[in-house]
């Protein structure tokens, strides 16, 4: 049995959860501030909307802002979206042609308002909802903004003891209501569902936008307006009471795609409207590849990105930072499982792994500079030190395999609603150089790739840009050469590559900030550079440089 300074790995030993909804212990006592959290605790900050790629620590870092503010937690999976999906009188209007934006914004005004009201004074039952109503009542006749705010309650107020999912179904009932009022008058025999409003004819689906415009038009928004005047100047007032609502998993399967970008770019645009109320904050966590994919997909003439921007924090982890991490999480495995002796990652890792490089950089150089990925690559390699006090360059060569095989399939995962088949067509870096140039890989094989993709593609499954463009270069509508620039560029996007389109350049990397390299400027002549995480699953040889 070893001494109580000597310690050896237990079988299944981990430095903690890649996921931070799994990682409760470790992100309790091993939480690194790299200076994002002060932003998003204060109230007179912009920053409210988190920032970043797949496991670059959102969740962590909405976590400990719960843990500690009075906050509301809302989870979109326990809200009754799915209704929308499920409305056959929606999808009527929506697939007709009318903008429904303004009622996803009531909606989320709505149900942040509610949800406020109830924690500020506590409304749980009917009772205290009754009384709660009758003490505003008071306010009717002081002001006539604060009048309408508070017929607007009024109106809605019965059922503030309810759950959200009620609220929700209640008040998109209503709409629904008005909507099929509004063109049963003119058309009796009009039936609602997914597809019929392609039957119309002109002349009636133009009928049918303008009067359900005028039913979204007439949505309360100037009482919802006047509510926000309302919390700001009478409920939220005291700087000593500040109310916090945190969002997160908005990129889980909560509602169906075509609604849910609908919905998080109004939920974006009522975060902003709620600034206005100065003790109150609402954050919100969002992939980067998400928000980019929201604003493409409800982008609208006269649509300007720039005026959302000062609400991001976008989060970025220094090297230095991410060994502190892999302190801190090394050091609490140690002592809370086997001594009381601090020990650190150094003292654990060889102390090279390869010249002029020691075991902590090569391991942060196979990530892409996020925490889940290093705590991945760590807990693969304790996996096989059981019985064992000190990791060895066999165990993290071993490991490597692994985390390098997973990170494909999690980048296959993050980027599926874009690139489906991104795996598939990785594949065209295998047994390249580490760095080469583009005009490296032949036409021959570009052509021969294309084609046995063709062949052994099953069209029955999701296409994107790649097999499309690789069919096209199997047809000739698409010359090779364009087909490999464009699939370069999107392994930059996804990070599998990094480029270097200019000579006197150096080479740019998606996840080191925003992405800069459009693919109109990559051609034969850029550089490629394969990111170290990929070595091992597309079989690159470490150091591998092709002559130029």
């Amino acid at each position: 049995m070893p001494s109580p300074d000597k310690f050896m790995f237990r079988k299944h030993a981990s430095i903690g959860a890649a996921a931070a909804e799994e990682d409760s212990t470790f992100l309790t006592e091993c939480f690194v501030d790299n200076g994002d959290l002060e932003p998003l605790l204060d109230c007179s900050d912009r920053r409210r909307i988190i920032l970043g790629r797949t496991g670059a620590g959102k969740s962590a870092l909405l976590s400990k802002v719960v843990a500690q503010t009075h906050s509301i937690i809302i989870n979109p999976e326990t809200l009754s979206f799915n209704y929308l999906t499920n409305s056959t009188i929606l999808q009527f209007f929506l697939e007709a042609g009318v903008k429904l934006d303004l009622f996803f914004k009531l909606l989320w005004r709505h149900v942040f308002t509610v949800e406020l009201l109830r924690n500020r004074y506590d409304l749980k039952t009917k009772t205290e909802t009754t009384s709660f109503i009758d003490n505003i009542k008071s306010l009717l006749f002081r002001d006539p903004h604060k009048e309408r705010a508070v017929k607007y309650l009024l109106q809605w107020g019965d059922h503030f003891w309810e759950d959200t999912e009620y609220r929700i179904r209640e008040i998109t009932h209503k709409i629904e209501k008005d909507l099929e009022a509004s063109v049963k008058g003119k058309f009796p025999s009009i039936e609602f569902g997914a597809g019929t409003a392609t039957k119309l004819t002109d002349e009636q689906k133009t009928d049918v936008v303008q009067r359900g415009k005028s039913v979204i038009n007439a949505i309360q928004m100037r009482e919802l307006t006047d509510v926000l005047t309302f919390l700001n100047e009478n409920v939220f007032a005291d700087e000593k009471q500040q109310f916090y609502i945190c969002i997160d998993r908005l990129d889980e399967n909560w509602v169906d795609d075509g609604f849910r970008y609908l919905l998080i770019r109004s939920l974006i645009e009522t975060i902003r409207d709620f600034l206005q109320v100065r003790n109150v904050k609402i954050v919100a966590a969002l992939r980067t590849d998400l928000i980019e994919r929201v604003f493409r997909f409800t982008r609208d003439p006269g649509f300007q990105e720039e005026k959302y921007r000062s609400l991001y924090l976008s989060l970025r982890w220094p090297r230095e930072q991410l060994l502190t991490l892999l302190d801190k999480r090394v050091n609490y495995l140690v002592r809370q499982t086997y001594t009381k002796k601090p020990v650190g990652y150094s003292e654990i890792l060889p102390k090279k792994i390869e010249i002029n490089n020691d075991a902590a950089s090569y391991l942060i150089d196979r990530t892409l500079m996020r925490p889940r990925d290093l705590i991945e690559f760590f807990n693969n390699v304790v996996e096989l030190a059981a019985g064992k006090p000190t990791l060895t360059r066999e165990m993290i060569f071993t490991g490597e395999s692994l985390y390098s095989k997973n990170r494909m399939r999690s980048l296959q995962d993050e980027w599926i609603s874009d690139y489906p088949c991104l795996i598939d067509f990785a594949a065209l870096l295998k047994q390249q150089p580490n760095t080469f140039r583009l005009k490296s890989i032949t036409r021959d094989f570009v052509e021969e790739f294309c084609l046995t993709y063709s062949i052994n593609d099953p069209r029955s499954r999701p296409s994107d840009l790649l097999s499309t463009q690789a069919r096209g270069v199997v047809d000739a509508v698409i010359s090779w050469s364009n087909f490999l620039c464009s699939a370069m560029h999107i392994f930059y996007i996804t990070g599998i590559v990094g480029l270097k389109t200019e000579a006197f350049e150096s080479y740019q990397w998606a996840h080191e900030g925003p992405s800069t390299i459009v693919a109109d400027t990559i051609g034969l002549e850029t550089s490629v550079k394969i990111h170290p995480m990929f070595f091992r699953v597309l079989g690159i040889r470490p150091g591998a440089v092709q002559n130029h």
